[in-house]
């Protein structure tokens, strides 16, 4: 038989034993579950990379352009989506309600996204404090091209007082927008026409005379430009063009007063976003990381660079963090008596 003092003995080692079982199964509990490997992830899948407008547009070159260095470092496929409207919002208003796995990443038109948000666009869904910033491939300074009808010269074409027709897909796509202010700042007769699909669409209703003229992206205008039908005339922009250094830009060619050069100041600090790569918000941050770096490595690689210059689509990276700032900078910076002036410029102004 035994004594109570064994018994005793024996159930304490059992409770003992039970305690360092409780503690083993809650250190496992608490011990921080294995990392994943991001490249892992991505080699095999397939990865959708979105663009807001029509085929056969810059961002659509872009994305095309670049999906084979994406699927080369990473293993991935690529397939490029276009899902135009809105001026590339809508594509953005869906991405943010997508899967945050990471397989889903768009080529945004930055600055419309900001003054979409800045804006109060209807529809808008997305936040750009938000999205899950990525990279920047490009900025870049915009055109003033006109049917080849037209005269050289911006002055001749204000002094004839005709009313200057401008084509665009939206009022804040980049092409309503800078058409608004460039008209606001030089006190043009201007009516600005929307609703084309994409920048090709805008650009083919000003070649073939139904509008005449257009406001565009550096790499798309060299492109409208090349086939005769029209020209480049003015650099919206604080430096010529590199691909046009004979082009002057809108600060040479006109004396602005100080009210004038107030709304090209303002516009131009939104350029800086340019052309994006962002995901929707939540990206787990192991992976939104392996996407900076992977896309990080494409946009500085000279090989690249000097690829995407034969097809006239120059790269200028940027980091996440310097365009978070600007994100920041842009939506908060503005007072609210000029953000509604801002607003009812771009927004109503010279409304078709």
């Amino acid at each position: 038989m035994y004594s109570r003092n064994n018994w005793i003995q024996r159930r304490g080692t059992g409770a003992a034993a039970l305690v360092l079982l409780a503690g083993l199964a809650l250190t496992a509990a608490q011990s921080p579950a294995r990392a994943e490997d991001p490249a892992a992830f991505f080699k095999g899948k397939t990865v959708h990379f979105i663009v807001g407008y029509s085929p056969g547009g810059g961002y659509d070159a872009y994305a095309r352009l670049l999906a084979p260095h994406f699927e080369k470092l990473t293993g991935a496929t690529v397939v490029v989506e276009n899902k135009p409207g809105g001026g590339g919002l809508t594509a953005l208003n869906q991405l943010v309600r997508s899967d945050a796995d990471g397989t889903q990443f768009q080529m945004l038109n930055g600055e419309a996204a900001i003054l979409g948000q800045m804006t109060d666009k209807p529809g808008v869904s997305y936040d750009m404090n938000k999205v899950s910033i990525i990279a920047r491939v490009e900025v870049e300074p915009h055109f003033l091209l006109v049917n080849s009808k037209m005269p050289d010269n911006l002055k001749e074409i204000i002094k004839s007082g005709k009313k200057i027709k401008f084509s665009a897909t939206s009022r804040t796509d980049n092409l309503g927008d800078y058409a608004a202010v460039l008209c606001e700042a030089l006190e043009m007769n201007c009516q600005i026409i929307t609703g084309y699909k994409g920048s090709k669409g805008a650009s083919l209703a000003m070649m073939s005379g139904e509008a005449d003229a257009l406001t565009i992206s550096e790499s798309s205008g060299l492109h409208y430009a090349s086939g005769g039908k029209a020209k480049i005339i003015l650099t919206i922009g604080e430096k010529r063009s590199e691909y046009k250094p004979d082009i002057p830009t809108v600060y040479e060619a006109f004396h602005l007063a100080p009210a004038q050069k107030w709304w090209l100041d303002f516009r131009l600090s939104i350029k800086n976003f340019g052309r994006s790569i962002v995901g929707p918000p939540g990206i787990p941050a192991d992976r939104l990381a392996y996407l900076q770096k992977v896309w990080k490595e494409i946009l500085t690689d000279k090989d690249v660079i000097a690829e995407m210059a034969k097809h006239q689509r120059p790269v200028h990276y940027d980091s996440p963090e310097a365009l978070k700032k600007i994100v920041k900078d842009d939506l908060e910076a503005l007072p609210k008596d000029k953000r509604d002036k801002f607003k009812s410029v771009i927004l109503k102004k010279f409304a078709s």
